[in-house]
């Protein structure tokens, strides 16, 4: 009975966010990355420590909070602490993903005990500028705790990444590989391959418009698949930004049934608003399905 719900749990993972084994590494949690559709990684943002730790460097204490609502009940949620010493910028950051409550059954159909699944991942960053901000050295390690019923594991997760920033051309240049992980308690036995990401960013902010636009290249180091995703954030008056992105994995969305679906598939969009203390993000995606995500988040500079 107890394999036979773990196989239960497995496939609608699967089938509800199409996902691979540990997801929660690449799952978005903060409106930022939301928005980009992943894209951002040589750009300051939220999630910075888990994308490319070099970016992750701050002038300012914030704290900031951010939540996803996934469809079919799950969602994300993120809580980071960012604090700047004269040795670097640190930051401390709790994530977690639900993936909802699930229905027990035996093997005979009979309704049992409903059980839950969800990861948590606790992780500490580092970031560091070298030679006067031309080049920056950043890097993230903790723990991932993921739970399906009765069953657990535990991962020890890396990340690190570089920058080079081309002050002269208004471009920044990161490489980072993320996800490298061990294995402390398995699930079982069975061989499972992290998701380990060598990622190649670039931003380049244009000269004649208030636009950072942001060319993000993902390759799988176990699944060999390459992804390209494609963003920007306009800086507008009164403190305001607004960020969209989409990637290469609009192709696989698309319905070829309604024009307007297909052309809005794989796109994100967002909203920030920066105040004295406060920060507040709002940010949406578009599944080529007709589905949509949701995401806010909140700064506040400490």
């Amino acid at each position: 009975m107890k394999l036979l719900i773990f196989i239960n749990v497995i496939l609608l993972i699967v089938v509800r966010i199409n996902a691979t084994a540990y997801e929660a590494l690449n799952t978005w949690y903060h409106p930022h990355t939301l928005a980009m559709v992943g894209s951002g990684s040589s750009l300051h943002i939220a999630e910075s420590d888990r994308l490319n730790p070099s970016l992750m460097f701050s002038n300012e204490q914030l704290l900031t909070i951010g939540y996803v609502q996934y469809p079919a009940d799950i969602s994300s949620q993120m809580v980071q602490i960012v604090l700047p010493r004269n040795y670097g910028t640190l930051g401390g950051t709790i994530r977690h993903i639900s993936y909802g409550i699930f229905e027990g059954f035996d093997n005979n159909g009979s309704p049992t005990t409903n059980f839950s699944a969800g990861d948590s991942w606790v992780t500490i960053s580092i970031a560091k500028r070298l030679f006067s901000g031309k080049l920056n050295w950043g890097a993230s390690t903790g723990f991932l705790f993921s739970d399906l019923g009765e069953y657990s594991s535990t991962l020890l997760t890396g990340t690190s990444g570089v920058s080079l920033n081309l002050a002269k051309y208004n471009i920044l240049v990161g490489l980072a590989i993320r996800n490298l992980a061990i294995s402390i308690k398995d699930y079982s036995s069975a061989e499972i391959n992290f998701p380990a990401i060598l990622n190649l960013s670039l931003a380049k902010r244009l000269a004649y418009l208030p636009l950072n636009m942001a060319l993000d290249i993902d390759y799988g180091l176990y699944n060999q698949l390459m992804t390209f995703h494609l963003g920007g954030v306009f800086e507008l008056p009164y403190n305001t930004q607004i960020r969209f992105g989409t990637s290469s994995q609009r192709i696989d969305q698309l319905s070829q049934i309604n024009l307007i679906r297909d052309i809005l598939t794989d796109t994100g969009l967002g909203i920030t608003i920066t105040t004295h203390q406060y920060i507040i993000d709002i940010g949406t995606y578009i599944y080529g399905t007709g589905g949509s995500v949701i995401a806010i988040g909140l700064g506040l500079k400490l």
